[in-house]
């Protein structure tokens, strides 16, 4: 039996709703911000068994505490007192503990993991305490790891390990660790090409300085319009081996992600962040140009957009909606990253894929 033309477009009319469903599209990128990666476990215990059982354990409560970090505002944690957070009451929140790597012995657990919690269930306990919960995400900030001269080469090489390895990608704003190509002083001109490679608006350039058993890292954000000094970070050096200088510098990297993750929560609660809605007109010749456009939406979801909703589609265009958080420039970068071009047209905006 050969299919008519009007079959022909309900099929592809029905394949276009069930590839991409509005509510499996909304719900996992804003799921990610409740993944905490990059947690480091050292256990031991009298077996194998015993010191992964305590590293996993470890591993949930080092999580949920920078979790909760992560979601709520630093003035109104501070007034809260929290039950210890541990054993089952902790456990009903935690949906997986992924191992990233690990290192075992008879008696010991050494470990790079990922938690991940229930979005749920993690909203429902910080709100019982009267928290804002804020789990709005925000563009990308290229983190641009630097040492001054002279610095020894394994403190620079630990350096860059924490910021690649501490699991920041997670955060409400993204930090995306610039390749070592990118060298020199604190410039846009120079950090611009690879913050474009991340759809990232700006870059901070975080300076290492070792001065005995202090460490420090002096901070600058820069973007095409300004430079700003975000001030210095400091940690101590609790020994003399490895560890020890891993474990202050993973210090000054969380201490420097939390101010751009600060800023960005009290933007949100004083309505600096406010969500935009966009309505565009997404245009291919065939289905397989659609479906790129889907996967490069469903992609930016991870960063800038959310709610998306297909609201018309046809043969050769489709009507899709969505919102999204940040400039406007921001959104056009994370869509040109991932294949596809957002223009401003007479009919308003056009999703084409890019190079067509």
């Amino acid at each position: 039996m050969r299919a008519t033309p009007w079959a022909a477009f309900a099929a592809f009319f029905l394949a276009a709703l069930c590839a991409f469903a509005p509510g499996a599209a909304s719900a996992q990128p804003r799921d990610n911000v409740y993944a905490v990666g990059g947690v480091h476990v050292d256990e031991t215990a009298a077996n194998a068994a015993a010191a992964q059982e305590a590293a996993f354990a470890a591993a949930q409560r080092q999580a949920f505490g920078r979790l909760v970090q992560r979601l709520t505002l630093p003035e109104e944690l501070a007034r809260t007192t929290m039950p210890s957070m541990e054993g089952p009451l902790l456990e009903r929140l935690v949906l997986s503990v992924d191992v990233e790597e690990q290192r075992r012995s008879a008696t010991r657990f050494i470990g790079r993991l990922t938690v991940r919690f229930d979005p749920s269930s993690v909203r429902t306990f910080l709100r019982q305490y009267n928290l804002t919960v804020v789990d709005t995400r925000t563009a990308p900030v290229l983190i641009a790891p630097a040492v001054i001269s002279g610095t020894d080469p394994e403190a620079a090489a630990l350096w860059r390990e924490v910021w690649t390895q501490g699991g920041f990608g997670d955060e409400l704003v993204p930090l995306a660790v610039a390749p070592e190509a990118l060298q020199g002083p604190p410039s846009w001109d120079i950090a611009a090409p690879f913050a474009q490679e991340n759809a990232a608006a700006s870059a901070m350039f975080a300076t290492l300085r070792v001065q005995g058993s202090t460490v420090s890292a002096s901070l600058v954000e820069v973007d095409s319009n300004a430079r700003r000094e975000r001030g210095e970070v400091t940690a101590r050096v609790n020994g003399a081996d490895a560890a020890a200088m891993r474990a202050s510098l993973a210090s000054l990297a969380e201490q420097a992600s939390l101010r751009l993750q600060n800023d960005w929560k009290g933007r949100i609660a004083t309505g600096g962040g406010q969500r935009a809605r966009v309505s565009a007109s997404a245009l291919y010749r065939d289905q397989r140009q659609w479906e790129r456009i889907k996967d490069a939406l469903e992609g930016a979801a991870q960063t800038l957009i959310s709610e998306i909703r297909i609201e018309a589609v046809g043969r050769e265009g489709a009507l899709v909606s969505f919102s999204f958080v940040g400039e406007r420039g921001q959104l056009a970068a994370e869509l040109q990253r991932r294949g596809v071009r957002l223009e401003d047209t007479a009919q308003g905006p056009v999703l084409r894929v890019a190079g067509r």
